[in-house]
């Protein structure tokens, strides 16, 4: 891995923060009629999460690809998951223990191999039971006239 030099990193286009901020934050973001049960946003309801788009609308307009995206209160990762689908690194912080798991569980990567075994045990586990008799309660729920 080859370290970038200073004549590497001038040739960089520099975004003009200021400028694509107020850009942004002049257009519409209001997400409420488009899908937000993308990637691994659907995982877990958790409290006060914004749509996935709002955070993708400013990491792609205020960062290029290969930079870090920081969230100080990234509660359930939704800005962290963002910015890996944007193509950035990505750091979060946050002092709720559940916020910390989920967002650990949407950001780790899945191995296929291990997931189709995994799946293939749930099934074949829900073959097994389906096909045991069904237990018989005999003349206990006959007795009853109401629950």
């Amino acid at each position: 891995m080859s370290v970038p030099t200073d004549i590497a990193l001038e040739r960089k286009p520099q975004i003009d923060v200021r400028r694509s901020l107020a850009k942004l934050l002049c257009t519409d973001l209001g997400f409420h009629q488009e899908a937000s049960n993308y990637a691994s946003h659907a995982l877990h309801a958790f409290a006060a999460k914004f749509p996935p788009q709002l955070p993708r609308v400013f990491i792609e307009g205020l960062t290029q690809k290969g930079e870090t995206v920081m969230d100080p209160m990234m509660g359930s990762g939704t800005a962290i998951v963002e910015a890996f689908l944007c193509g950035r690194r990505a750091v979060g912080f946050d002092i709720d223990p559940l916020a910390l798991m989920i967002c650990r569980v949407k950001t780790h990567p899945v191995d296929l191999l291990e997931a189709t075994w995994a799946g293939n045990r749930v099934v074949s586990s829900v073959v097994k039971l389906l096909q045991r008799p069904l237990p018989s309660f005999g003349k206990s729920f006959q007795r009853r006239k109401a629950w």
